[in-house]
C-alpha cells in the first residue's frame, strides 16, 4: 500500500507540473505545436480509456461499469448544453490565435474566479482517477497518469493565456494555477482514504473517469483540431495523435510483460 501510495503521490506532482508549463514555454513555440499537443493529449485519453482504464473498471465492478461511464459522459454533456461550453478551449486561447491578446485588460475580470474553480474542480476529479486507477492496477494507473499529463499540457496553456489576458502577471498567474493544483491531491486523498471504507470504489471511479477522460477526448479536444486547415498542422495533429494512442499502449506493454516478469 505504501508503494501504491507513493506512486499515486509522484503521479499527482507531475501532473501539478505540467499545468505550470504555459509559463515556461516561449510563444512562438505554442503557436507552432499547440495543435500537435491538443491531437497527442486526445489520443492518450481515448487510449487510456480503451486500453487500460475501462477494462480496469469492468473487472473491478463488473458491466455495471459502463452504466457509470455512460452517466459520467451524459452528465458532462448536460452540463455543457446548459451552462455553456467546456471552459478549455486550447486553440481559441493560444498565443497567437486571433482572440489570443497580449494586452492587461482585454479578458473580463470575471473569467479568473470562474476559471479557477472549474480548474480546480477538474483537477479534483483527474487526482481521484489517478488513485484510482493505481489502486485496481499499475498499468491503469500509469495510463490514466500520462492521459492526465497529456490533457493538463494544452489545458493548462489555455489557461494560463486567459489568467494573461485578464491582467495577471506571469508570476500571479502561475501561483493561481499552481495553487489549484493542489485540489488534485484531495481528490486522490479522498480515494484512498473512501476506498478503505467502501469495496469497489476504485472499481466506480474508474468507470467515471473513463465516461470523462472519453468526452473531453472525443466532444472537447477532436473537434478543435477541424478548425486548422494546413497540410503541415494536419500531418502535425494525425501525428500527434497517433504518438498520444502508441505512448499509451507501449507503457502498458512494458508494465505487463518487461517490469511485470521482475515483480
Amino acid at each position: 500500500m505504501e508503494r501504491t501510495t507513493l506512486f499515486i503521490l509522484l503521479a499527482v506532482l507531475a501532473d501539478g507540473l505540467a499545468g505550470l508549463t504555459g509559463g515556461l514555454l516561449s510563444e512562438r513555440w505554442l503557436k507552432r505545436h499547440l495543435s500537435a499537443l491538443v491531437a497527442f493529449a486526445a489520443g492518450a485519453l481515448i487510449g487510456a480509456v480503451f486500453l487500460e482504464i475501462l477494462p480496469e473498471a469492468v473487472e473491478a465492478a463488473g458491466t455495471g461499469a459502463f452504466r457509470w461511464a455512460l452517466a459520467s459522459f451524459l452528465a458532462l454533456t448536460f452540463v455543457e448544453w446548459f451552462l455553456g461550453p467546456h471552459h478549455h478551449d486550447h486553440s481559441a486561447h493560444a498565443p497567437g490565435h486571433p482572440h489570443h491578446h497580449d494586452g492587461l485588460t482585454s479578458a473580463p475580470s470575471t473569467v479568473v474566479p470562474s476559471l479557477l474553480a472549474a480548474d480546480a474542480l477538474h483537477n479534483l476529479g483527474d487526482g481521484a482517477a489517478v488513485a484510482a486507477a493505481f489502486l485496481a492496477s499499475p498499468e491503469a494507473g500509469l495510463a490514466a497518469a500520462l492521459a492526465v499529463i497529456a490533457h493538463e499540457l494544452p489545458q493548462e496553456v489555455g489557461d494560463y493565456a486567459l489568467l494573461r489576458a485578464a491582467g495577471l502577471s506571469r508570476v500571479r498567474a502561475l501561483l493561481a494555477l499552481g495553487a489549484v493544483q493542489l485540489t488534485a491531491l484531495a481528490g486522490a486523498g479522498a480515494v484512498l482514504l473512501g476506498s478503505q471504507w467502501m469495496d469497489g470504489l476504485e472499481g466506480i471511479i474508474l468507470a467515471l473517469a473513463s465516461g470523462t477522460f472519453l468526452y473531453i477526448g472525443a466532444t472537447d479536444l477532436l473537434p478543435e483540431l477541424r478548425r486548422i486547415q494546413t497540410p503541415g498542422a494536419a500531418r502535425g495533429r494525425l501525428l500527434g495523435f497517433l504518438l498520444g494512442l502508441a505512448l499509451v499502449a507501449t507503457v502498458g506493454v512494458i508494465e505487463r510483460h518487461v517490469l511485470g516478469a521482475h515483480g
